[in-house]
């Protein structure tokens, strides 16, 4: 297992919670459990723990009882019960989590409807169906540029 040299803590890093493992830590949010489950094996895959959540009050659920803030959240916008965007608006106003990046999972290829959910938050827009690669990709840019 490969694990990072310490390094003095960044301006941008002080104040936020630590990480409880060496490893990157991705929450996915969606309903649709075979997708959460590509999404997972393909983190897994990619050097990330996963936490699973099926509609936005699992999303507050998981939070509370993880105890880990994650890296990214991978949020896709069709949540049973509330909407993907009231999810995204939740994690913006958190303290603890305003600044995790957030990968929206979306079937809106539109971009008035990619404009809404950047301006909401989203830090990445991803169009349904997406490559699974490509993915992995985009969400190690996002975590990196986020550190």
């Amino acid at each position: 297992m490969l694990t990072r040299p310490m390094v003095a803590e960044s301006r941008a890093q002080r104040g936020r919670p630590r990480r409880s493992s060496t490893r990157r830590c991705a929450l996915i949010a969606g309903a649709d459990a075979a997708i959460r489950q590509l999404l997972r094996t393909v983190l897994e895959i990619g050097g990330f723990d996963v936490i699973e959540a099926a509609s936005q009050g699992d999303v507050l659920a998981r939070f509370a009882s993880s105890g880990r803030t994650p890296d990214v959240v991978i949020l896709d916008v069709l949540l049973p019960t509330f909407s993907g965007l009231a999810t995204l608006s939740y994690l913006r106003r958190e303290p603890r989590v305003a600044h995790v990046p957030v990968v929206v999972l979306t079937s809106f290829s539109d971009p008035p409807e990619h404009a809404r959910f950047t301006q909401s938050g989203a830090t990445i827009v991803v169009t349904k169906p997406f490559s699974s690669t490509r993915l992995l990709r985009m969400v190690n840019d996002v975590v990196g540029a986020s550190r």
